[in-house]
């Protein structure tokens, strides 16, 4: 009888280590790119946000965010989120304070994050640790339950060029895809439950949050 032929087993597909210039990763980023700006929208706590996806694409062994301050002469309100406070021209200069962090998990920086708040519509206690430690401001205020209110959204890079979808997709090339230092933006006003406002935001959000491996299929897909 003749020996049945042998055939070896197909190995299993190798993870990618870093995101290429491929048609196929730049369609895999824009979903994921979309789907944090969406979930970044739709939150109060940008936060508890940005903890939640570092815990589902495995960011850092412990996926908490801090808030690293930033040692960088105060910047002014600028007018439109000024507006959205509702502050008049003649508020006293201490009146407003800033606040400037990087959101970091682990050793990525998610965000870059300007605050203008208004410390008399905060405790004494939530004055004090912003002041002194590294806590973001949307945990330090959460007993506010705060609300909030976009003012503008920018998306300032996009893996896919623009009217992709009206034309073939090039192959790409397996040369790593550069990010730029930002990926999109949203200024935002954080308001109490009353609807009085507390704070103004900027928050630049960075490829930090998307520096873990990119997903592998098999051939058969």
């Amino acid at each position: 009888m003749p020996d049945t032929p042998h055939f070896s087993a197909t190995p299993p597909p190798q993870p990618e280590t870093y995101w290429r210039a491929t048609s196929l990763h730049r369609l895999m980023l824009t979903a994921l790119l979309n789907e944090l700006d969406a979930a970044l929208l739709s939150t109060s706590s940008a936060t508890r946000t940005l903890e939640d996806w570092s815990r589902r694409h495995r960011l850092a062994p412990v996926p908490t965010v801090r808030a690293v301050c930033q040692q960088t002469p105060p910047r002014p309100c600028p007018p439109a989120l000024r507006q959205a406070l509702g502050l008049s021209k003649d508020i006293p200069a201490d009146a407003l304070r800033y606040r400037h962090v990087r959101l970091i998990c682990g050793e990525r920086t998610l965000s870059d994050a300007e605050n203008w708040y208004l410390p008399d519509r905060l405790t004494a206690e939530m004055n004090t640790a912003l002041d002194t430690t590294e806590t973001p401001f949307g945990r330090v205020t959460a007993s506010l339950a705060f609300t909030r209110r976009l003012v503008l959204a920018e998306r300032l890079w996009s893996p896919l060029p623009e009217g992709w979808e009206l034309q073939p997709l090039p192959a790409g090339s397996d040369t790593p895809l550069v990010f730029p230092p930002v990926l999109f933006r949203h200024h935002a006003v954080l308001a109490r439950q009353d609807g009085t406002p507390l704070s103004a935001v900027i928050e630049s959000y960075t490829a930090g949050a998307f520096s873990f491996p990119p997903p592998t299929f098999s051939a058969a897909l």
